[in-house]
């Protein structure tokens, strides 16, 4: 017989003699235990399922000191007038309130969830939420956080679609958010609610196609309010991929072949929507990065006839951003991206797009070695993104290391003859970079801050003796206030590349590691690279 309390904890462990198929037990929970709900399991390995009980911990201390033990949800920050917290029985003594969400994953998947619980709006009324409050952060007990902005949380009307199914907003009602202390997910039957990863956020869709689910944050523990001016989420960019080398180019003025291929790029967090017939984005519009986990579903725009393509970038706690605007015509003749870096008599070619850019400096210092190059003679872009591909080339160019030509190569995704096919498997055999699966690359995705930090620290360690290559304790990032959104498995190899100064934060305390690396910033990484090997 075991005992847990409702975050999954041991609390009892006893294994009761059987006599005549009876048997007793007692335990006693510790004083400091806290209220809440506890699962007894019974059962033995003769029985096909284990038996479950559940009982509940209600505090008799007048004093509220194991009161406050038991508190499951605290609201607080400077957008509330008074810090509170709640134990589960008085969440529960509350006005319980039922909905049915329809929600579309991040697959894109459609499902619906059944919860029961407390309106949202009343349970930050008991908080006294002020009216100058304009962000809401939920945090979950394992650390998980989503922020939204108040706007889009209470101003917004969010909605139920009960034919999600079918690919329809008719009937479709209002939901407001709640806080779910009964929920059951991918089910629309209240009768098989359980209490399973409770209090947790639910609310409903803006749109049909809106994906929410992973913002349901679970286990919810914190609610933060704050007066915080939301920041806007930057505008999409583009690519364009010829349609007879598969290679990127430039379009001066717009000008493009038939079959063209636009990718819009954008961070990853947020979504982009987009329409091709020159009217205004909204949340009705197409999405363009449909899934997060299968990027195949993810199909460039083939550009057919003369086409203007406007987009916006939305995301959770941010302002939507401004829409963007892409005009293509059909005719005239495309530059390829340049596939090395021209140096003429020893001197930087002269880049009319970084006079009064910060990284400068770096970029003529490369330029002149022959190791980066413009994507034209006289443009370099620097704040555009730089793909894999591009920053395979620029590593293998600014080490120095060997280019076998036609080497093997198991990625499906990377052509031989491709421009950068060489130099690819130049920096996948120097086990500086790997791919995105067994056999994909994706060599024309843009590269996160985080992934190049991790490829920098390799070259490090790959140069340079161990005393030399940075340090790996990890307290080189305690300083970035959003430590917390680097990958578990990239946090330990970022912190050579940033103690040995080489990467630096886009900020003195934020390091958006997963915010995409622009071209001026490889310049400027490589360049410390180069000067610090030496």
């Amino acid at each position: 017989m075991i005992v847990k309390d409702e975050q999954g904890k041991l609390v009892f462990n006893g294994q009761p003699k059987v006599e005549n198929g009876v048997f007793s037990s007692c335990f006693t929970l510790d004083p400091a235990a806290a209220e809440g709900k506890y699962t007894i399991i019974a059962g033995s390995a003769e029985q096909p399922e284990m038996k479950r009980y559940k009982f509940s911990v209600v505090s008799a201390d007048d004093t509220g000191s194991k009161a406050e033990a038991g508190k499951i949800l605290t609201i607080n920050g400077n957008g509330v007038e008074k810090e509170i917290s709640f134990t589960r029985a008085e969440l529960e003594a509350m006005s319980q309130e039922r909905e049915i969400f329809s929600v579309v994953s991040d697959w894109p998947s459609n499902l619906f969830v059944a919860a029961q619980g407390v309106p949202l709006r009343i349970l930050l009324e008991k908080a006294g939420m002020k009216p100058g409050a304009q962000m809401i952060a939920f945090r979950g007990s394992d650390g998980y956080r989503i922020d939204f902005t108040a706007d889009e949380l209470f101003n917004q009307t969010r909605y139920y679609f009960p034919n999600l199914m079918e690919s329809s907003i008719d009937g479709k009602k209002v939901a407001q958010p709640i806080i779910a202390l009964q929920r059951v997910e991918d089910d629309d039957d209240y009768a098989k609610m359980s209490d399973r990863d409770t209090p947790v956020l639910c609310f409903g869709q803006r749109a049909l196609t809106e994906q929410i689910l992973c913002e349901y944050v679970k286990r919810l523990k914190t609610i933060t309010v704050t007066t915080d001016t939301p920041d806007q989420w930057e505008q999409p960019s583009v690519k364009i991929i010829d349609p007879d080398t598969r290679q990127e180019i430039t379009a001066p003025g717009g000008k493009i072949k038939k079959g063209s291929e636009v990718v819009l790029e954008s961070d990853p967090k947020v979504k982009v929507y987009y329409t091709t017939d020159g009217s205004t984005p909204d949340l009705e519009s197409k999405i363009y990065n449909v899934s997060f986990h299968v990027p195949a579903l993810n199909k460039p725009i083939i550009i057919e006839s003369d086409t203007v393509i406007k987009a916006k970038t939305v995301g959770w706690g941010k302002r939507d951003s401004e829409i963007a605007a892409f005009t293509f015509t059909i005719g005239g003749s495309c530059a390829v991206q340049p596939t090395d870096g021209q140096a003429v008599d020893g001197k930087a070619p002269a880049f009319n797009d970084i006079e009064d850019n910060w990284a400068k400096d770096d970029i003529n210092y490369l330029a002149q070695k022959g190791i980066i190059a413009g994507i034209s003679a006289a443009e370099f872009k620097p704040e555009g993104k730089i793909t894999r591909a591009q920053f395979a080339k620029l590593l293998v160019k600014a080490l120095g290391i060997e280019v076998k030509k036609n080497a093997v190569l198991s990625f499906s995704d990377v052509q031989a003859g491709a421009w950068y096919h060489d130099c690819v498997a130049a920096a996948v055999n120097a086990g500086l970079i790997t791919g995105c699966s067994e056999n994909i690359f994706a060599p024309d995705s843009s590269i996160a801050r985080e992934q190049m930090a991790v490829i920098l620290t390799r070259a490090l360690k790959m140069k340079l003796p161990a005393a030399e290559a940075g340090d790996s304790t990890g307290q080189a990032i305690d300083k970035f206030a959003d430590k917390g959104d680097i990958s578990p498995w990239a946090r330990q190899e970022i912190a050579p590349a940033i103690s040995s100064g080489i990467i630096s934060g886009v900020s003195a305390d934020t390091l958006s590691p997963q915010g995409f690396v622009t071209r001026a910033q490889a310049a400027v990484m490589i360049s410390r690279l180069y000067n610090k090997l030496n």
